[in-house]
Order: C-alpha cells, then structure tokens, then sequence
C-alpha cells in the first residue's frame, strides 16, 4: 500500500492477511470491516488483535469508530474470544452491526481505511485486491455506508442479564 493509486491483486489467504494487517496498521481516522461471519479473517492471531488495539488506542479524541457489519455474529464470540475481549475492551471505539443478506446490496468481504480498501473476491479470502484507486474506494465507501445505514446494532460488549 506504498504506492497511491495502485490496485493490486493477491492469490492466498495469507497475503490477504497481511493487506488486512496493513490497512489497520494505517492508523487512518476511520476503519470500516464487512464480513458474513469473520471465519476467514485473523481474528485469533495475536499479532493482529494488537494492531486492532493500537488503533483503538491511539488517538483519544478520534471522532470515528471501527465499524464491523457482519450478516452472522453468531459464531464469533466463541471461535474468536480474543475479538470478543478486544470488544468488550474497547466498546467505546468498535461498533458492530449486522445486516440481512438480502439488504447488504452484494456488499463483498472488506477492510477499509480512508487510503485503501481490501476486498475479497469470495467469503475464503483465497484472492482479492487491494484498492487504491479513488474512484473504485470511494464505489466501495458508499456501499458499506449504505448497507451500515440498513443494518442494526449486534455483538454486543458484554452479555446483558439481572
């Protein structure tokens, strides 16, 4: 993500890794995250989970938070408890929604940030691209936004009860 303006493609999972790693070790002001369930994403590497943390911890006063939309939180809590620490963690700065598959509008895997957005051509991240093309970001901004405006408040930071 050195080069502004340079879509590239990757082939495995594990470079889909390291461009998701990348776009949220840009520190960027806003980070906007789509999945159908998160299965693929490196949600148990610790590595990550600090970048995810750093971010969260870096600027006090940043105005936006990062934005997960899911179409399924129901398995994450459990396959992922460090997400589910970090949320509970960090309430204050991570929203997350989920939407119904007919209402996400083809909305695809994504991580973004205001200088790069990666995408996943399918739910495995086997390949993919990493955007930095304006026009192309901005296309893919509108439909997270469109599809976040839809969606409704889920994974909540801790478990509600009397």
């Amino acid at each position: 993500m050195d080069d502004f303006g340079l879509d590239v493609s990757f082939d495995t999972r594990t470079q889909a890794h390291v461009a998701l790693s990348a776009v949220v070790a840009d520190q960027s002001t806003s980070l906007r995250c789509f999945s159908a369930d998160y299965r693929a994403w490196p949600l148990d590497q610790s590595a990550f989970m600090r970048l995810l943390e750093l971010w969260a911890l870096r600027d006090a006063k940043r105005p936006d938070a990062m934005r997960f939309l899911a179409l399924d939180w129901g398995q994450v809590a459990t396959r992922f408890p460090r997400f589910a620490t970090f949320r509970r963690d960090f309430a204050h700065r991570v929203a997350c929604r989920q939407i119904a598959e007919s209402r996400a509008g083809g909305l695809v895997e994504l991580a973004a940030s205001e200088r790069c957005v990666v995408y996943a051509h399918t739910a495995t991240w086997m390949s993919g691209e990493c955007i930095q093309t304006a026009s192309r970001m901005h296309a893919f901004s509108l439909r997270f936004d469109a599809a976040w405006e839809q969606a409704v408040p889920a994974f909540p930071s801790g478990i509600l009860g009397l």
